[in-house]
């Protein structure tokens, strides 16, 4: 086994935006279907009208829940997350490569192993 020391000195701002890109969208559709699957199993379970309900017994006339309308915004809110997300992962990238450049990089210490393959027996 062999120490060997490298110096991380640039991160690729575009390689952050590829991967921040997709792994952002793939977690707001995973939770799209989250949200989906949850407010399925609450209405035909009923607790969407025991909630209602339970919010009119405090004095409200009519309280109902607009599914349509929840769920649009939370598409709105998600979308907006994923590109904020993104440009943060961006942002945090441009701010690394800065900060190297003024202290020289990120040392990092690995460990080389050889591996020896044995001889295949027939």
């Amino acid at each position: 086994m062999r120490r060997v020391t490298r110096v991380v000195r640039d991160v690729d701002v575009w390689s952050v935006f590829k991967v921040g890109l997709v792994f952002h969208l793939v977690l707001f559709i995973v939770s799209m279907i989250a949200v989906s699957l949850l407010w399925s199993v609450a209405n035909s379970t009923g607790t969407i009208d025991n909630v209602e309900n339970f919010f009119e017994s405090f004095g409200w006339e009519s309280f109902t829940f607009d599914g349509s309308a929840l769920f649009g915004n939370f598409f709105a809110f998600g979308l907006l997350s994923a590109i904020l997300g993104t440009g943060l992962w961006v942002v945090a990238a441009v701010m690394f490569n800065l900060i190297t450049e003024l202290v020289g990089g990120v040392r990092v210490t690995v460990l080389e192993e050889e591996v020896v393959l044995s001889p295949s027996r027939d």
